[in-house]
């Protein structure tokens, strides 16, 4: 249960808006060397995010789609709390390298994430997506840009097995005035899609050490 639940918050983490769906190009040398430099100069700036979010969830095997509610704090201490409200309650944080989660019912499961390596890329890999570091082609991504009028949008295609495991591509969108990313999209290998919308940013507040802490 424990795995499948990662890969719901990668990524996640950064993101805001329904958008509607728009003509996307291919970005020239020149374009995607802005929208990279824009973007990581954007990060740069971000001491923390506090949002909402919304997670939609399609199934291949299932009509009706299934949407969950919740919040995000993220610090760039490595520090983020990603928090399902609704329909059901639980708590998924990171706090000095360690993966900490919360169900409804109180119990906590934590995991140093440095000795485990699967958890180790994870905490990376989220990490990245936040802070701009993960927008550059790596070994472990193949990375296109694109862009529309309103967005900017960065397709993702994995390159390590593990990876390859959990998705097939992913795509994520950022809004062309702020630079900041609007939305994650999680394709995986067998037609399932994980749609990721942030609402409500608020950036650079005071977060206090407690949200990152689950007890």
């Amino acid at each position: 249960m424990f795995p499948k639940i990662i890969p719901l918050f990668l990524l996640a983490i950064t993101i805001s808006g329904q958008i509607s769906a728009q003509s996307f190009i291919p970005a020239t040398a020149d374009q995607k060397k802005l929208m990279v430099d824009k973007i990581t100069a954007s990060s740069a700036q971000l001491n923390s995010l506090i949002c909402d979010f919304e997670q939609v969830k399609a199934m291949s095997i299932l009509n009706e789609k299934m949407i969950s509610k919740g919040k995000m704090y993220y610090r760039n201490d490595n520090s983020l709390r990603w928090e399902y409200l609704s329909p059901s309650v639980y708590v998924f944080a990171l706090n000095n390298g360690k993966i900490s989660m919360k169900t409804g019912d109180g119990k906590t499961k934590v995991i140093d994430g440095g000795a485990n390596r699967f958890f180790q890329e994870i905490i990376k890999f989220m990490m990245n997506c936040i802070n701009g570091k993960g927008l550059v082609d790596t070994k472990d991504f193949n990375i296109s840009y694109f862009n529309s009028k309103d967005q900017w949008k960065a397709e993702m295609i994995p390159q390590q097995k593990e990876v390859k495991k959990m998705f097939s591509a992913i795509y994520i969108y950022f809004n062309v005035k702020d630079y900041s990313a609007e939305k994650v999209e999680m394709n995986e290998p067998n037609g399932d899609t994980t749609t990721i919308f942030l609402k409500n940013k608020q950036f650079n507040q005071k977060i206090a050490n407690d949200k990152f802490s689950l007890q």
